[in-house]
């Protein structure tokens, strides 16, 4: 199963939902794929990004996911949500997070619709 983004025009989110298991084709794809759609996007956007099937993270796609973030950020992100179902999960978002030197409002969830709604309401920090 590969990696599935999905582009909500109207609250100009860009959603990411996580693969079981990450290969390096799918990664590459995926890589190629989500800058293209963090380009068209051209101005700010928010990301939501569900990792709740992903149990673990290799440290190459760590590595990659952080320069992702690092780009993003440069392309407009202006905040990131994660969805997450365990800690070693969150700890993994969060040092990605700390890897990718990110200066947004970053978060983690157990729920896509907590996510979306904390994205759609800025001001509900």
């Amino acid at each position: 199963m590969p990696f599935q983004i999905t582009v909500h025009a109207q609250d100009r989110i860009l959603e990411v939902v996580y693969p079981p298991q990450v290969t390096t084709a799918a990664l590459a794809e995926y890589l190629a794929d989500v800058k293209k759609a963090i380009t068209d996007l051209d101005g700010e956007w928010s990301a939501l990004v569900d990792q709740s099937q992903l149990r673990v993270m290799p440290s190459d796609v760590v590595t990659a996911m952080a320069s992702l973030n690092a780009f993003a950020q440069l392309h407009g992100m202006k905040r990131s949500a994660r969805v997450v179902t365990d800690a070693p999960s969150g700890l993994q978002a969060w040092r990605m997070t700390k890897r990718a030197m990110l200066s947004i409002p970053t978060r983690t969830f157990e729920t896509r619709g907590e996510a979306l709604q904390w994205l759609r309401d800025p001001d509900a920090d």
